[in-house]
């Protein structure tokens, strides 16, 4: 090949024209290289392509977030229910329906009550018909459940129906929801719990979570994305000797130097094409199985999974493009000369000051936020993005500086075993490569930790609960069942198999009694606006666990309100059920006081759960349950410990009472769902980037095991012990992992207490979470020393000193 002469300038047309037809011949030429270039042109190119495509699957995963949410939310808006105007009477377009929510086990059940009302009434999505009484439509899931040995419990729950439709795609929000509609002739009009709507799909309020949350999110991306980035501009330098060697022979038959770099950028070009059609294609083959994902009660399916067009696109654009950059970048630190050798340019001592200025540039950002609050709008985020990706990255910039750093120390002193010096030597020479190969991994946990520090924090300010009862609750509201059943209904339960024992409640609102010609005027003062007083009816032992009320008996009446204007007084007439509004049909029963009634005390955690703090507390004698219209009848059952189906058979039987039934347990803290979730999902994120960065030293590991092969065969020539090797490997890659950990833990914990400062939120440190990452990414590494023994045995043999 001869050396191509300098563009000729005499003319412009020329000028402009040779440029981009050199560079096209050159990144052809250094494509045949990368495709035909023999066993070692080939592997390197397959190292390459392999690293890229494991960064392009992550990018092009997240990149089809939008699309899967979108999509999740629109099918979740298309089965909310549109209710009808308020006094619309019933038509041929209208529908009763009811709520039902439910679970099995530990998923969640989800099912609606349908009766149409005309013969244009709406149909939910992914049906064609509604069902009818007696019928059944079920979610492929369910159906399968139900079909199967585990779901024989949940089949008695829904013996007396028939199976006549599977839902659609478009009627769930995940593939593997359990869900159903379920059609009745029951419903007798709106109220206890029964509406009357017109259509199905209110858009309504679109889904947001909390500020806290969003910021996690945010944070998590960012955190988990970073360290992708590293890993992609690591990938692109594999095999770099090698392809240096093999540059310098191009230089020997008359390449010049700006020729060589673009054969060079067409070789790696290639490999990052290759890596992009792999990421892609990897893309697809995991579509199916993400389907089994559910976050804020959303999922995915595998047609979703679809990336952002703008960002696939920005994604094909920049990743062979920085990996264009990455490798013309690196050989300028190279001097490839015609002599069929490669000389590394004289080492420049690493400059701190600029490397310092990314993490600070990155604090700066944020503080602002940490300083005034959080702040929403694009403005906002993108600063928090920005900051948060600068100061990550920031990390990746300082660890070559604190290697190279502590290197140098170590080697000045001079103590330790061969194995040590062996080790401390060979980084002073390739320092470069062992910070690229750990960089990634330090990323990775430093985001880990910083997300699990906000989510231990965010995780105690929202919603967090200790409340726990031994009883489960099974509740029936506003008149769902009339008073009249609350004892057979007990009865019912209490026969369960595994139900050792119940009790029964009885509660509703009442209102300080105004005459007819007193109304009207009362309603439009301030006085109007007090809340109706709560009260419960039960026999004394239940009102025992309610209140510390002492002494009782039947006829007996508790007053759990203060005596200065904290509750209704003895001796005063009091409306049970007061009317919902002008138009409320419904009379309400008249109810005084006895001048009997004792003042008491709420027992700590004696309340259900699921119903507010009583003001009065009465004895059936007293306040005869009969009189009320719209009550909410509760069942407290205590369950066998050593029984996990007890819950089970006692849902089934509270659905063949009433399908409107709720089932309510309360066993320990119960935070913030989508919190959860979130937290969940971020921790498995970050051990896949864990995944990724490991199989990335593995493939760098190897790579670099393969460029020593004659010196690891000339130290065993010299007899040279392998164990003295195998600890030298093992030092070698310890100690830069050991320095990025600690730089991981330190910009962590920075940028954790910044973005809980942000959310003013308690700075509660998850020690075992962080100590978890920490072990995590240690054991990744020694994994990664294990698989290269191997190799390293098989290298260390004296005809690997032979050449032709």
């Amino acid at each position: 090949m001869s050396t191509p002469m300098p563009p000729d300038r005499s003319g412009p047309d020329r000028g402009r024209g040779a440029g981009p037809r050199r560079w096209c011949t050159d990144l052809a030429l250094g494509a045949r290289f990368a495709l035909t270039g023999g066993r070692e042109g080939l592997l390197r190119t397959a190292l390459t392509a392999l690293g890229v495509g494991l960064g392009v699957f992550v990018l092009l995963l997240a990149a089809a977030i939008p699309q899967v949410l979108h999509a999740a939310v629109d099918r979740k808006a298309a089965r909310t229910v549109v209710p009808a105007a308020e006094g619309t009477g019933p038509s041929d377009r209208t529908l009763l329906t009811a709520d039902l929510r439910g679970a099995f086990h530990d998923r969640a059940l989800g099912g609606r009550l349908v009766q149409p009302e005309g013969i244009r009434a709406p149909v939910p999505p992914g049906l064609s018909r509604l069902p009818g009484p007696g019928e059944l439509a079920v979610s492929p899931a369910l159906a399968e459940l139900l079909a199967s040995p585990d779901g024989a419990l949940l089949k008695e729950r829904f013996a007396h129906l028939r199976v006549t439709a599977r839902i659609g795609d478009a009627g769930l929000t995940h593939p593997a929801e359990l869900s159903y509609y379920q059609g009745s002739d029951s419903l007798r009009g709106p109220g206890a719990g029964v509406e009357r709507i017109t259509a199905f799909g209110d858009r309504g309020t679109p889904f947001q979570a909390s500020p806290p949350v969003v910021l996690a999110i945010t944070a998590g991306c960012v955190a988990l994305l970073a360290p992708v980035a590293v890993f992609i501009a690591t990938a692109v330098r594999f095999g770099g000797d090698r392809r240096d060697r093999r540059l310098a022979a191009l230089r020997l038959v008359g390449a010049d130097v700006r020729t060589t770099r673009r054969i060079a950028a067409g070789e790696t070009l290639t490999s990052a094409l290759l890596g992009l059609l792999g990421g892609a294609a990897l893309l697809l083959a995991v579509r199916v199985p993400l389907s089994a994902l559910t976050l804020f009660g959303l999922g995915v399916f595998p047609s979703d999974v679809v990336p952002d067009p703008v960002l696939a696109t920005v994604i094909a654009l920049a990743v062979p493009l920085c990996a264009v950059a990455v490798t013309l970048l690196t050989l300028r630190r190279v001097t490839v000369e015609p002599l069929g050798v490669s000389r590394t340019a004289p080492p420049l001592r690493r400059r701190l000051w600029w490397r310092a200025l990314l993490p600070a540039t990155g604090v700066a950002l944020l503080l602002p936020q940490a300083a005034g609050g959080l702040r929403s709008g694009d403005a906002a985020s993108a600063q928090l993005i920005l900051g948060t990706a600068l100061l990550l990255l920031g990390i990746a910039a300082l660890l070559p500086w604190l290697l190279d750093a502590t290197v140098a120390r170590l080697g000045r002193a001079g103590f330790g075993g061969q194995a040590w010096q062996l080790a401390v030597r060979r980084l002073q020479l390739t320092s470069a490569a062992a910070s690229r190969s750990v960089s990634g991994i330090t990323v990775a946990v430093a985001g880990a930790i910083a997300v699990q520090l906000l989510l231990a924090g965010v995780w105690t300010g929202l919603g967090e609960t200790s409340a726990t009862t031994p009883w489960t609750e099974v509740t029936t509201r506003d008149g769902a069942l009339p008073a009249d059943r609350a004892r057979g209904m007990s009865a019912r339960l209490n026969a369960t198999p595994g139900v050792l024992a119940t009790r029964t409640l009885v509660t509703g609102y009442a209102d300080t009694y105004r005459p007819q010609h007193q109304r009207s005027d009362a309603e439009t003062s301030a006085d109007a606006a007090s809340e109706p007083y709560p009260f419960t009816v039960a026999d004394c032992p239940t009102l025992r666990e309610q209140a510390h009320i002492g002494a009782c008996s039947d006829g007996d009446v508790f007053l759990a309100g203060g005596p200065e204007g904290g509750g209704p007084r003895p001796g005063e007439r009091l409306t049970l059920e007061p009317a919902l509004g002008p138009t409320d049909p419904r009379a309400s029963a008249v109810w005084t006081v006895p001048s009997t009634a004792r003042r008491t005390t709420v027992a700590d955690r004696g309340t259900p759960l699921g119903l507010p703090t009583p003001t009065v507390l009465a004895t059936p004698k007293a306040l005869p349950p009969t009189l009320l219209h719209r009550p909410t009848l509760t069942v407290l059952a205590r369950l066998a410990p050593g029984d996990p189906d007890a819950l089970e058979r006692l849902r089934n039987t509270a659905a063949r009472i009433d399908a409107r039934a709720e089932v309510s347990v309360y066993r320990g803290a119960a935070p913030d769902e989508t919190l959860g979730l979130t937290r969940r999902a971020l921790t498995a994120g970050a051990v896949a980037v864990l995944l990724l960065i490991g199989c990335g030293l593995l493939i760098t590991a190897v790579e670099q095991l393969r460029e020593r092969a004659r010196l690891l065969s000339a130290l065993d020539a010299l007899g040279t012990p392998r164990g003295v090797l195998a600890r030298s490997l093992l030092w070698q890659t310890a100690l830069p992992v050991a320095l990025g950990l600690a730089l991981a833990l330190t910009c962590g914990l920075a940028l954790g207490s910044l973005l809980l400062h942000m959310a003013d939120r308690p700075l509660l440190p998850d020690w075992w979470g962080i100590l978890t990452l920490t072990a995590t990414a240690g054991a990744v590494i020694l994994t990664v020393t294990a698989l290269s023994l191997p190799l390293l045995w098989r290298l260390m043999r004296p005809e690997g000193l032979r050449t032709e």
